[in-house]
């Protein structure tokens, strides 16, 4: 994520779209006049990671058994 110069805004990437509509300059004019914008890293904290964790679609157990099935139709 990248937080605008001008207006503090987060985006996925600084886009002349956003300068134009949002500050009426090119992303170039504005990257002049307020400099380059901000690379920000969200921060995950324990409870998200442990949700991302839990919320996996294949877990081990599905994968061992898709194994062991495999291993069977020989």
């Amino acid at each position: 994520m990248f937080q605008c110069p001008a207006c503090g805004e987060l985006l996925e990437a600084l886009t002349n779209v956003h300068c134009r509509t949002h500050h009426r300059a090119s992303r170039t004019e504005l990257i002049a006049r307020y400099g380059t914008p901000k690379y920000i890293i969200p921060a995950v904290n324990r409870d998200v990671q442990r949700w991302i964790r839990d919320v996996q679609v294949i877990k081990r157990l599905d994968f061992d058994l898709a194994q062991a099935a495999a291993r069977n139709q020989r």
